[in-house]
């Protein structure tokens, strides 16, 4: 058996699948019908069915049983969908579809700052292993390589005040080093229904996902035990809601779970990272989203960090992953020890940043608290960055309580540091003179700069929406696209210009695509903004062999932030195998998210990025200082 065959069968023994199967359809309904419970009571009825619960936090929002349907079926019941939709009592009703739903981890130089890195010790035993809070490089002429965080505690910010709940599998909140910091608020248990997030314990003590993500954002801080929070001070709590069946109405009670109490959600799971699914948010759990931004931290949003995929040796793109791929969560990739991509990491235009987490075999991983009070330091992949972000948010909270959720992101772009990992490939300046990359997006999370550029911040513009349909192309849809072709789509816009929606600075793009075809996987999609900047979208997935194409799917980038809209958009989708397949591509829609008024921040600095270059500075004085004295020595040597 070669390598690549054992070490894709380690991967797959590895991995937490949360369901043993997907794509089945349940015997239960979400529906919304406006005339409240006893209007619904009467719907249930007449149409054969009992009413299970109320959805909650959603006012009028049902879930539905039938009990002539199959538990479980292949089949959806679309007869019962139509019998309820038309009724006209009932304003929405949607089958529940079982998902699989997957953890993403890999189980198996100021005054302040010079202090913080030598005058801060914890007596907690993992404290030397958390290579990721603290450099611990001997050489002091070096920028540290890590998430800058010592110098925000040396301030005195540690993540007080602020509310984390992680999304996942349960949280042991009784662990000693998570007890004292364990908040019943932002917890709740979805699977069984009731107060306690407590994991389900086995014997492969399957349930450790959550508690391990838990622990990396709010550890207690010299105790004795296991290892440092990045926010050690912050509230944390869990809604235990990947050990059962996940549907959309679960993920939507999860998603908005006391979303006007919790500050910050991080999540670290999300469809198959099979290479070949292409899947987002339910109905129910895009209001879910929408409602956190909305109502949450009295209407500047709560911030929702999600892992962006683990899909990296399976060909995966997190574009396809339609969480990750939402203006309204912040994608979170990762970077090695040694500033490289891991193997595990996926690649799309709609990651913002990224965090450390493991990397090649003899890499450290991540430490943090484990089940059974016990402490590890193997926690990996995405699902280890995304808490880390999480943690650094709160941190960035506590500094600034004012944020919006658009804020933060604003932030994140202007201040991730992309210098420590520009010797890996992909990385381009875009319009607006931002470095990104596909595998990193603006770079690693800085805590120092981000808490520094927000104590003065001023509250972004109001953001605004132009839509450019078919009319903004010369091309008459459909359109056929064969094995080996390329389509390129132009669409025109001024940016709404002179309209109430209009905008000059951008910050998130969607393409929106109706197609059809014959292999999916063979499919690459690449974007040139206006200012001739060219994104990947979607690169060929060789295990994607569905022939289902893209309903209407909204791919994300982030890449063109800051850029101006107005001019020419082409979006190029290319055959890149050459077999028989063939198509045909319905509409194409370019929406744009922006604001009509420049950000406070981009006019104050004139435009001019914070781009973290200390460690470029640094190592080419240190540079010149080897250098001259290498020639100083040959000197005194006579060797000129």
């Amino acid at each position: 058996m070669n390598l690549w065959i054992l070490s894709t069968l380690y991967t797959l023994l590895v991995c937490h699948v949360v369901s043993i199967r997907g794509d089945h359809f349940v015997n239960e309904w979400a529906v919304e019908i406006p005339g409240g419970f006893r209007q619904a009571r009467d719907v249930a009825r007449s149409h054969g069915y009992e009413i299970v619960k109320e959805i909650k936090p959603f006012e009028n929002h049902y879930l539905l049983r039938h009990r002539d349907v199959p538990i479980r079926s292949k089949r959806s019941a679309h007869h019962h969908t139509r019998r309820l939709e038309k009724d006209g009592r009932v304003r929405w009703a949607d089958q529940q579809v079982e998902k699989i739903r997957r953890k993403r981890g890999i189980i198996s130089t100021d005054d302040i700052e010079t202090r913080a890195y030598t005058d801060l010790h914890f007596n907690d035993p993992l404290w030397n292993k958390e290579w990721y809070l603290h450099d611990s490089r001997t050489d002091t002429s070096l920028p540290k390589l890590d998430l800058h965080v010592l110098p925000v505690w040396a301030r005195g910010i540690t993540g007080k005040g602020i509310v984390v709940c992680v999304l996942d599998d349960g949280l042991e909140k009784n662990h000693t080093d998570i007890a004292a910091n364990y908040d019943p608020y932002a917890s709740y248990d979805l699977n069984d229904e009731d107060d306690d997030p407590q994991p389900r314990y086995d014997p492969t003590d399957e349930n450790k996902h959550g508690t391990r993500c838990a622990g990396e954002i709010a550890m207690v801080a010299n105790n004795n035990k296991c290892g440092v929070g990045i926010a050690y001070n912050s509230r944390i709590g869990g809604v235990r809601m990947l050990d059962g069946r996940v549907t959309d109405h679960l993920e939507a009670s999860a998603i908005a779970f006391n979303h006007t109490y919790v500050d910050v959600y991080s999540a670290s799971w999300g469809p198959n990272d099979d290479g070949k699914t292409v899947e987002g948010p339910g109905p129910l759990a895009t209001k879910a989203f929408e409602k956190g931004i909305t109502e949450g931290r009295g209407g500047k949003g709560v911030i929702y960090a999600w892992a962006s995929g683990n899909g990296g040796r399976l060909g995966d793109n997190c574009d396809c992953d339609g969480y990750t791929g939402s203006i309204y969560t912040i994608s979170i990739n990762s970077a090695s020890q040694h500033q490289h991509t891991p193997w595990y990491a996926e690649k799309c235009a709609s990651t913002i940043a990224s965090a450390y987490s493991s990397g090649a075999y003899n890499d450290q991983r991540i430490a943090s608290a484990d089940l059974h009070g016990r402490c590890t330091t193997q926690h990996t992949g995405t699902s280890a960055a995304a808490p880390l972000a999480a943690g650094i948010f709160a941190l960035v909270l506590e500094a600034n309580p004012n944020l919006t959720w658009r804020d933060m992101q604003h932030i994140i772009t202007w201040t991730a540091e992309y210098s420590s990992l520009k010797d890996n490939p992909g990385w381009r300046k875009n319009g607006a003179g931002f470095w990104v990359n596909n595998a990193f997006g603006y770079g690693i999370l800085n805590a120092k700069s981000m808490v520094e550029v927000s104590q003065n911040w001023v509250t972004v513009p109001e953001k605004y929406i132009c839509v450019v349909g078919t009319e903004g192309t010369q091309i008459n849809f459909p359109q056929t696209l064969r094995s080996g072709q390329e389509l390129e789509i132009d669409l025109q816009t001024t940016g709404c210009k002179g309209q109430s929606n209009e905008i000059n600075f951008i910050e998130h793009v969607q393409i929106e695509l109706d197609m059809e075809y014959t292999k999916r996987g063979d499919l690459a999609i690449n974007l040139t903004s206006a200012m001739g900047v060219r994104t990947m979208i979607l690169q060929e997935r060789p295990l994607d062999s569905s022939k289902d194409g893209f309903h209407k799917w909204k791919f994300m980038s982030v890449h063109s932030w800051g850029e101006k809209p107005a001019g020419t958009w082409k979006v190029k989708v290319r055959d890149m195998k050459g077999t028989d397949n063939t198509g045909t591509i319905k509409s194409a829609r370019l929406i744009i998210h922006g604001t009509k008024e420049i950000p406070h921040h981009v006019t104050e600095s004139g435009g001019q990025r914070v781009y973290n270059d200390e460690y470029n500075k640094v190592k080419d004085e240190r540079d010149e200082r080897r250098k001259n004295a290498v020639h100083l020595e040959k000197f005194t040597q006579g060797l000129f």
